[in-house]
This record gives structure tokens, sequence and C-alpha cells, in this order.
């Protein structure tokens, strides 16, 4: 049996992702708030949706996030983008996470990438963290720079 997408989906991501900055090289949402699952807790209305977002600079891009999304950062923000970027790109996985965020009445989470770390996680499976999260069914987000794109 197929998996099926919520059906507004595509709107929902688009709502979602114009409350971030533009400066996005690719952005995906995966897991059970975008799938449905099977089994007694298969709300779909409540799920989080996980998000991932891949940058070409990640100082710039949490720069400017964290002016329109000071709070979606931990204790962090006070360090500023660049011991964030620091911390993104060499400790764990190479990403960033902001969890339990509400967003146009969603609860997400959303983590940030670089595109260089993404592309080495593809290719040679450093860590497999996102390689394993795309191994799983994900959708691409899709917003007005995503349009060349397809799956």
């Amino acid at each position: 049996m197929a998996l099926q997408a919520l059906q507004s989906s595509g709107v929902t991501f688009r709502k979602i992702l114009s409350h971030f900055p533009e400066e996005l090289s690719l952005a995906f949402v995966y897991g059970s708030g975008v799938y449905r699952q099977a089994g007694p807790s298969s709300d779909q209305k409540n799920a989080m949706l996980d998000f991932v977002f891949t940058v070409d600079d990640p100082v710039t891009w949490h720069s400017k996030n964290l002016k329109k999304n000071w709070r979606h950062y931990s204790f962090l923000k006070v360090l500023g983008p660049k011991m964030i970027t620091s911390i993104q790109n060499n400790y764990g996985a190479g990403v960033y996470y902001n969890s339990l965020i509400m967003c146009d009445g969603r609860l997400i989470k959303y983590g940030v990438i670089s595109t260089n770390i993404l592309i080495e996680d593809l290719l040679n499976w450093n860590n497999l963290y996102i390689a394993g999260r795309l191994q799983k069914p994900a959708s691409l987000a899709v917003s007005q720079e995503f349009t060349g794109f397809s799956l």
C-alpha cells in the first residue's frame, strides 16, 4: 500500500517556507507529519512537520533567520550566527535543529545544513543522518525558488 501525502501539503509547505529567509538551495519535509502512518496514533492534523533546509551560506542564513525568528533558537542565539554555524558544521551530523516551533498553526521542527555537508553525506555517507532521512519518503517543499526542480 502506497503512503499518501497530506492533500493540502503543497500549500502548507509554501506558507511555512514564507516565514524563513529565501536563501534556501533546497528544502524537504519528511516523517509522519507528511505521510500517513498505520496504527492507532495516525492523527495527521497534530503530527509535527519535520523540515530540512539546505543553505549555501549558513552564517548569512542564520543571521537573517535570527532577525525574523529570534524565538526559534535556543540560548545559542546570544552567541550569534557564526557560533551557531560553527556548532552546526563541526559537531554531530552537521545539522542545527530548531524544534517545537508553532508556524501557521502547525508544530514544526527544522534542521539547517550547509549544501556542501549535505552533498558530502549523500555521496560518502559520512554520518548517514540526512542520508538516512532521505531513505524514507520525503517531499520537496516547493517555493518560488524551487520551481525548476522535479522529483
